[in-house]
């Protein structure tokens, strides 16, 4: 990975990585076209939360089919629901715990689940996707709630903790980082290891790149940002390290990714989030890549998302706890 160009402004550190755009311009602007058009996250006055729902359910529907050699299998995990998402080259294996995005406030089903299974055929692992509780009708902490209810359901299945990675993106990399540090609060087993994609850390919404990167970021609106946090998080929480992992201890905790990209307004989330996991004594590697929007491991159409996959695959693989047999 080369080092960053020199007119950006980003300390490259022991944990820090910078990694150049490869997808051509013009497709990367075909991306951002579509991404503006479809997905892009805006909350005004009217804002229908329902209505949006029903809209990105439809998108997802229609755009984002469910390939052959992706299995699903339903079941309830300690009372949630979750389901067992797996490539058709994946017999038994380690487990993916995997903390879907959408605003603490929507699901993509289709989109999830391919991302999912794509993860499986890398990690050679089966994934479990719960179907946490959904603000605003389930505010925080209904959703970590429910993600460490299932992490306990898989360890009552007699499923080694060595044998688990834990993973998420946007609100579900928020999740990941604060089933973590839940974990450690209850004294239970740490996975083997984690990553988060675009992780929203801050709830207090303090990043620079909330401006900076305001018109470059084509789905996250910065402005509708505080109507979302408000819907899953109350104004007493904001600093409650499970509503806002930058302000957690991670000393002891296992070997975190991140990968953010420099066109999204939680470009700071990761980087000070990594920043404070180093610094509190935890081990971190945040990748920053070069042009990439929110999320884009999860847009197959870029190169990047291959080689982010891969990158995930690698960093697991070099954890000397983890067993995938």
């Amino acid at each position: 990975m080369s080092k960053a160009p020199p007119d950006r402004e980003l300390q490259l550190s022991s944990y820090l990585r910078w990694v150049p755009r490869t997808t051509p311009a013009w497709l990367l602007g075909l991306v951002f076209l579509v991404l503006g058009r479809f997905f892009r996250l805006s909350a005004g006055p009217d804002f229908d939360m329902q209505a949006l729902r029903v809209r990105l359910t439809r998108i997802d529907a229609r755009f984002m089919r469910i390939p052959g050699w992706l299995r699903q299998q339903w079941v309830q995990a300690n009372g949630v629901p979750a389901r067992w998402i797996s490539h058709a080259s994946v017999q038994d294996g380690p487990v993916l715990l995997y903390l879907h995005g959408g605003a603490f406030a929507f699901r993509l089903p289709n989109a999830h689940a391919i991302w999912a299974g794509r993860l499986s055929g890398e990690l050679q692992a089966r994934v479990l996707m719960p179907d946490y509780r959904l603000a605003p009708e389930n505010p925080f902490p209904a959703a970590i709630d429910d993600a460490c209810k299932v992490y306990r359901w898989l360890l009552d299945q007699s499923v080694e903790s060595r044998r688990i990675i834990v993973g998420g993106e946007s609100a579900g990399g928020n999740l990941m980082l604060a089933l973590l540090l839940r974990l450690a609060q209850a004294g239970l087993p740490q996975p083997a290891a984690a990553f988060a994609i675009s992780p929203v850390t801050d709830a207090a919404l303090t990043g620079n790149t909330y401006g900076t990167l305001a018109a470059a970021d084509k789905i996250l609106d910065a402005a509708a940002m505080p109507y979302f946090r408000d819907q899953y998080v109350s104004p007493a929480n904001l600093m409650d390290p499970f509503a806002s992992p930058l302000y957690g201890e991670y000393q002891g905790l296992p070997p975190i990714l991140i990968q953010v990209g420099t066109r999204e307004i939680l470009l700071d989330d990761g980087c000070r989030a990594a920043q404070r996991i180093h610094e509190s004594g935890g081990q971190v590697t945040c990748e920053v890549w070069e042009g990439m929007p929110h999320a884009f491991p999860l847009i197959k159409q870029l190169s990047e998302s291959a080689l982010a996959l891969s990158n995930i695959g690698r960093f697991v693989l070099a954890v000397p706890e983890f067993r995938r047999q």
